[in-house]
């Protein structure tokens, strides 16, 4: 609160807005004037109350204290303190100013091997003490002024201003209570400026026992120790070598303090290059995608349900066990944390890998009515090897984490998210794990005694797909509608053939073309497949691989074996037997198997012609007169344009035809005569009549 005295022209006064009773903060009621009564007062030549000072810019009006009646000077004097203190208090703080300048001295001030920096409580007071400092050397230089101000004609400078630093508490200052002190405080400070008020504990070292680069070396091995020695226990050690030595001994507190300032070097040893790389190296602070299918991650998580698993020994006995756990693989899109794709087994394998990674592409046809694959896929590194061209294949950038680095992976509080948000809610929930340090588990007494309603292996994946379904549900709106902002450059299609080429299940066999098509079981399904081009029959001989989609039977792929040769497949159109159950379109199908068999047949035929055209001039050649080759060629059957070797076939297979006939007239002829009465007995007599 501002003081409501102040001296003026070597007199004290009092400032008008303390005197009047609507200003005044205090509403003194006793000799307290209003304000027309006092103007009235101070106006009027028998009056006794006077200016010191009228009022100015910027300056209140000051009464004369002497001038006030014995009343009022008491009122004022119980509610504002003692005049003469009072108005030096308030020529203190009317001169003090924050010296900013000495609190950026401070704050950046460094000291020690370390490069400390100073503790902000001690910032704070020394910025204080150089502020109130300043006031001071003020006060000195322009001692007049200040005399004039407190009132007197005379005064020991260092006394009075002793007297104010300790009444100046407006700020947290430590400065000396005592005059001599505070005279030295200046001194100092004006040969040393704003360093003189640091404390000489926090530059001066004591007396180190550590000093040469031996002992700190053997300390600073001892304590990256891989054994994790603790501090007591590296003293023993050092202090038996230091002994031999002549060393000075330490204790637990001086290995403690060397911990704290070579933990950058020893924390490595003590806890290994991958915590190193996780708590205390710098990494990367990445924000999430704004848009969906621009990165995805994906991850397996040993869901913390529980289910109940009986099985048959050698014996017969069965055992039921309830502490079996399934894991699931999640392909995750952060955008929304949308869970795109999903597979749930016994455990991680490769396998369960491919078929979340498939369950994803799968599922942005049924978002988008096409395959996609995201710009940029993250994984782990388990079985790299043989995922890495699969991961490839799905995306235009594969990105894999750094080994043993967690928090490249932000799939990984996605699932802490869907064990508190939904597995907590199911009876069967098996708690937090281990290293989340939660207290909040589940009663472990009570989970066993309703462990038999715990459900089976169907039942837990049951709960885990309505959990993804939940998730899908409330975030697809959202993905789908924001697809739309996606640019054409960032979308990558995902053609039928390499989705199936990356993606697509085999039987483990192969399979050979028929007139059927390729036939073949997809897990006791039997499935026809066959293709309208020409050059897919040219291959006839090829033993073909063929990868389906295992969701939608209508997409599959043959492949040879060294990949050169790849047809999309179809299945095939099945006809019906009776004419009253064929269809509109069974004709078209017809009528489609019918022209490309039209097209394969004139292919063979014009083949063969263009061959017989190449080979005629070849016959010509004189040299060829003898061989057998030719004379096997020539009279082929069919094959000339020549209209005399055409009837000479045509006569050549009548012959061949009637002598087949012949040959079987002759056979009839052959059966004997009691063959033929054996015959007519048998039609004609009852044999049984006579036995």
């Amino acid at each position: 609160m501002d003081s409501p005295y102040q001296y003026y022209d070597k007199k004290l006064g009092v400032k008008i807005e303390f005197l009047i009773t609507d200003k005044n903060p205090h509403h003194l009621s006793l000799n307290i004037f209003k304000y027309k009564t006092l103007y009235k007062r101070l106006t009027s030549k028998t009056a006794c109350e006077q200016y010191l000072r009228k009022a100015c810019f910027n300056t209140s009006s000051l009464i004369l204290f002497s001038s006030l009646d014995r009343q009022t000077k008491d009122a004022i004097t119980v509610a504002f303190g003692n005049p003469e203190v009072e108005v030096k208090k308030s020529w203190f703080a009317q001169n003090y100013i924050a010296d900013r300048v000495a609190f950026d001295f401070f704050l950046a001030h460094t000291y020690g091997e370390e490069k400390k920096k100073l503790d902000l409580k001690y910032v704070e007071q020394y910025t204080y003490n150089a502020s109130v400092l300043n006031t001071v050397l003020k006060m000195k230089d322009n001692r007049k002024a200040y005399i004039k101000a407190l009132g007197v004609t005379s005064v020991d400078i260092w006394d009075s201003l002793s007297k104010d630093v300790n009444a100046f508490r407006e700020v947290d200052h430590n400065l000396p209570a005592q005059k001599d002190a505070l005279r030295r405080k200046v001194t100092q400070y004006q040969k040393k400026g704003y360093v003189s008020l640091i404390s000489g504990k926090l530059v001066t070292k004591n007396a180190a026992k550590v000093t040469t680069d031996e002992q700190m070396a053997l300390l600073d091995e001892l304590l990256a120790k891989h054994t994790n020695l603790d501090n007591q226990n590296i003293a023993q050690v050092y202090n038996s070598i230091a002994e031999r030595l002549t060393w000075s001994t330490i204790t637990a507190m001086t290995v403690s303090n060397r911990k704290e300032k070579s933990n950058l070097v020893t924390f490595a040893g003590r806890n290994g290059s991958n915590a190193l790389s996780n708590k205390v190296l710098m990494q990367n602070k990445r924000s999430k995608p704004s848009l969906p299918m621009l990165y995805w991650t994906m991850d397996g998580w040993d869901a913390e349900l529980l289910y109940q698993k009986t099985f048959v020994d050698k014996k017969g006995y069965s055992t039921t066990t309830y502490h079996n756990r399934l894991t699931m693989v999640v392909v995750l899109d952060p955008f929304n944390k949308y869970p795109v794709g999903y597979a749930i087994g016994t455990h991680e394998t490769p396998e369960l890998i491919k078929q979340a990674m498939l369950n994803a592409i799968c599922h942005t046809k049924e978002l988008f009515g096409a395959y996609y694959k995201p710009y940029q896929l993250q994984s782990d590194n388990y079985s790299k090897k043989a995922l890495t061209p699969m991961y490839e294949a799905c995306t235009k950038h594969y990105t894999p984490a750094r080994v043993k680095n967690a928090k490249a992976k932000v799939i990984e509080p996605y699932f802490g998210y869907i064990n508190k948000k939904y597995c907590q809610m199911f009876d069967n929930w098996s708690g937090f794990g281990i290293a989340s340090g939660s207290k909040n588990q589940p009663n472990d007494e009570m989970l066993n005694k309703i462990r038999h309603s715990f459900p089976d292996e169907s039942g837990c994946r049951s709960q885990l797909e309505s959990i993804i379904a939940t998730e899908r549900q409330k975030k697809q709106s959202e993905f789908i509608t924001k697809w739309e902002d996606v640019s054409n450059e960032l979308r990558l299609p995902f053609s039928t053939e390499s989705f199936l080429l990356a993606l697509g299940a085999t039987t483990g066999e192969t399979n050979k073309i028929t007139g059927e098509g390729i036939v073949m079981k997809i897990e006791g399904q039997k499935m026809f497949y066959d293709n309208f081009d020409l050059n897919f029959r040219k291959l006839n001989h090829i033993d073909w691989q063929v990868r389906y989609n295992p969701n939608d039977l209508s997409e599959a792929m043959a492949m040879s074996a060294n990949g050169q040769h790849r047809y999309m497949l179809e299945p095939k159109y099945i006809q019906p037997m009776a004419l009253a159950e064929q269809l509109e379109g069974d004709a078209m199908q017809r009528q489609r198997i019918k022209d490309f068999n039209k097209e394969v047949t004139t292919f063979i035929t014009d083949e063969r012609q263009n061959n017989h055209e190449i080979l005629q001039p070849l016959w010509q050649n004189p040299l060829l007169n003898d061989t057998l080759g030719k004379h096997l060629l020539v009279n082929s059957n069919g094959q000339h344009k020549d209209q005399r070797n055409e009837q000479r076939s045509i006569q050549a297979k009548a012959e061949k035809v009637l002598a087949k006939q012949n040959l079987k007239d002759q056979k009839e002829t052959a059966k004997t005569w009691h063959q033929e009465q054996a015959e007519y007995i048998n039609q004609q007599v009852d044999i049984n009549q006579y036995l």
